[in-house]
């Protein structure tokens, strides 16, 4: 996207007819900058998510993970950047530059409030990432020390069980709010749901397994759920 938009990369005719084909969309949904802010932020997040996957969280060599589980998250992360870029400008509808839509009010208006939460967000998501993996390790080496589940404090985990999940949710509103196509809203709800869900399996783990638990603490919204 960037090299489509900054230096006249020419989008192949069969990736065009493709995406036209998938998303059946005649006209781009969104501007130009929307969609490449968006996907922007997206890069960032899948990013830094690769880096605490492999160098910071701490894992149980006896965790496994379901196949079908393992499969839909490469279906969700290839389909939410096919639903970026196939209704973004010059990937979708009118291919001259000249003609394409760079930005429009709504954009002008919300992207500086949306990159500054999508980055709170982040931020927030990883310093409970570092609670978590921290629990496992000594806090003088950084070397992992147990496997063993213990109750996290701190930072947002004061109030609710899942922050991490709550600051997923919320990058995928920011996206939505940037992006509201038909399909990144639909995305953002099966995130929503998913997030939720799990959060509340959590919660409910929790309480059961310590029995000192915090009573304030929510699921995954402070003060409601």
């Amino acid at each position: 996207m960037f090299l489509v938009y900054f230096h006249n990369l020419e989008i192949n005719t069969y990736v065009h007819a493709l995406l036209k084909a998938i998303f059946e969309e005649e006209e781009p949904a969104v501007s130009a900058t929307a969609a490449f802010i968006a996907m922007s932020l997206f890069t960032f997040h899948c990013s830094r998510r690769c880096y605490e996957s492999h160098l910071l969280q701490v894992f149980a060599s006896s965790g496994k993970i379901n196949i079908w589980h393992y499969g839909i998250a490469y279906v969700h992360y290839m389909t939410f950047i096919l639903a970026t870029v196939g209704k973004a400008p010059l990937f979708c509808g009118d291919r001259v530059k000249e003609n394409i839509r760079w930005i429009d009010t709504r954009t002008e208006i919300l992207c500086i409030p949306c990159i500054l939460i999508f980055l709170l967000a982040s931020y927030e998501q990883y310093k409970s990432n570092v609670i978590l993996a921290n629990l496992r390790k000594d806090k003088k080496t950084g070397a992992v020390v147990t496997e063993e589940h213990r109750v996290p404090r701190g930072r947002l985990f004061e109030c609710v069980s899942s922050p991490h999940r709550l600051c997923e949710v919320i990058l995928y509103i920011v996206i939505a709010v940037l992006i509201p196509t038909k399909t990144i809203i639909i995305m953002c709800v099966w995130v929503l749901c998913n997030q939720v869900q799990c959060a509340f399996f959590v919660h409910v783990w929790y309480r059961k397994t310590f029995k000192y638990y915090p009573d304030n603490r929510m699921a995954i919204i402070p003060y409601l759920l």
